[in-house]
């Protein structure tokens, strides 16, 4: 069996700078058609117009509107472009069954129908168009596809939407007539699998081989030519990552020709930039590849167990138990969040057995808090030892009790399973 390795690094990468030239009718679709309550969804828009030309080294992004039966005003959410030439946007919305609709939570009971409408104004014709997609909030223990089958089918997510840039199918077309290389193809993947556009079979095997089936050739110069569909081609993909013919890993080590980007830049201050980014982003992938991950609405907080990365535990000489966490947290959602610990007594982070809180008496948070922009990832560290004062707690180790790092922050709450036996 031929068997192929992507490398998907977790830089942006460099795609060819081709944009659509001509308009053409944008597409708005939810992630889910099903959402729970109380819960993050994705909203994504596909337009290749709505890439600018005149912003070429930035992500662009524009607002959408969404609603409910609930709450029939709704408000407006930003999408932000996945990539730089993408022309894919992203955005999300929390669901939630209480409280009030504003920035960017929708109140929508079980059974609302949700909407999210975007205004495509570079359609081919010239005319403003509504673009708009549906959804429905479960039920609890009850079957949704009746309630699905009333929503009008036009709103009803397509499975002919395309959801692939212009600039990898163009890619497709060059490679089949062997105009680029496959290293210039395997880009094309490698965006559709960090875009989630293929999702990853983590079983595939490991082993690899330089060649790539000629099927797969003829297949990408079908697409190009549309003689077979969008989802035709993406299935085909798919199946040879699923069936480990193309193994794919997501946090496999940058390229050197990232370094060699940063050894290009004449500024010294900026060139150390670039390295300290780089080196960061490695050692997050690692991190992460070696955690498990917990949510906590628009962050997830990653803890790979005692003995990883800095988590370390421990009973001093003089019987004083010590705990050392290293947490890496990371901003999924669309606006800017901020991990709030003042000192002790004002913290959202603490251990917890089931009946006592233990606070910090030692942390790394700067000035009390820690902001992360959308899509950025941050390590912070806390230890947990004798009182410090300032509201803080000695810190007891008990063998017969479960101990939980608890956060309880604006945006979430959620408990993480220490471990520490």
């Amino acid at each position: 069996m031929n068997l192929l390795a992507i490398f998907v690094p977790l830089l942006v990468l460099s795609f060819p700078l081709v944009f659509a030239e001509s308009s053409n009718v944008g597409s708005v679709y939810w992630k889910q058609e099903i959402i729970s309550p109380n819960s993050f969804v994705d909203i994504y828009v596909h337009d290749d117009d709505m890439n600018k030309k005149e912003y070429p080294n930035f992500a662009d992004k524009f607002t959408i509107t969404v609603w409910s039966d609930s709450s029939p005003g709704g408000l407006e959410i930003r999408v932000v472009e996945t990539g730089v030439y993408s022309g894919i946007f992203k955005g999300s919305v929390f669901i939630a069954d209480s409280g009030d609709t504003a920035r960017n939570r929708l109140v929508s009971m079980p059974g609302d129908v949700v909407y999210a409408k975007y205004l495509d104004f570079t359609t081919p014709n010239g005319i403003s168009s509504e673009i708009i997609s549906a959804a429905i909030v479960k039920i609890p223990d009850q079957n949704m596809d009746s309630i699905l089958d009333q929503i009008n089918p036009m709103y009803r997510i397509s499975k002919s939407v395309e959801k692939v840039p212009s600039w990898i199918k163009n890619n497709a077309g060059w490679w089949a007539d062997g105009s680029i290389d496959d290293d210039s193809f395997i880009q094309g993947i490698q965006f559709l699998v960090k875009e989630k556009i293929i999702e990853i079979n983590q079983s595939s095997s490991s082993q690899k081989d330089d060649k790539i089936p000629s099927w797969i050739k003829n297949n990408a110069g079908w697409w190009a030519s549309d003689q077979i569909s969008e989802s035709d081609f993406l299935s085909g993909i798919n199946h040879l990552v699923k069936t480990g013919i193309i193994s794919v890993s997501n946090n496999l080590p940058k390229s050197n020709a990232s370094v060699l980007e940063c050894e290009s830049i004449s500024s010294a201050y900026k060139r150390l930039n670039c390295e300290k980014e780089i080196k960061e982003n490695l050692e997050f992938a690692k991190f992460k590849e070696s955690a498990i991950g917990y949510s906590a609405g628009p962050v997830t907080y990653y803890y790979p167990g005692i003995g990883n990365f800095g988590n370390e535990f421990e009973i001093s000489s003089s019987g004083q138990a010590m705990l050392r966490l290293k947490i890496l947290v990371e901003n999924t959602g669309t606006d800017i969040i901020s991990l709030k610990c003042t000192g002790p007594a004002i913290c959202n982070y603490d251990i917890w057995d089931g009946s006592n809180a233990f606070k910090y008496a030692g942390m790394d948070f700067v000035s009390g808090q820690i902001n992360l922009k959308p899509g950025a990832s941050k390590e912070f560290n806390m230890m947990f030892g004798p009182n410090i004062g300032y509201g803080g707690t000695k810190f007891e180790y008990d063998v017969s009790k479960n101990y939980q790092f608890r956060i309880s922050e604006d945006f979430g709450d959620v408990l993480i399973p220490l471990k520490i036996k």
